[in-house]
């Protein structure tokens, strides 16, 4: 079981990995289940790093979300 700890660390880590890659518009932490995990978004799900299913025995989920942009209120 990951905990939020845990997963905060291996978010630190998956952003190292990543690094400025222009696929990537986010990273954070989700649940799966029980369990923290680490969601990385992603412009397109047929596009994006290399990644391992875990890290530091949390996993990494991989998300298409499209583009992002800031809209004015």
């Amino acid at each position: 079981m990951s905990d939020r700890d845990a997963a905060r660390a291996a978010k630190s880590h998956v952003q190292d990995l990543i690094g400025t890659d222009p696929r990537v518009n986010g990273v954070g932490l989700t649940h799966v289940g029980a369990d923290w995990a680490v969601k990385v978004n992603v412009l397109d799900d047929r596009d994006h790093p290399d990644l391992p299913e875990r890290v530091q025995g949390v996993r990494v989920v991989v998300r298409g979300v499209g583009g992002i942009s800031a809209h004015a209120s």
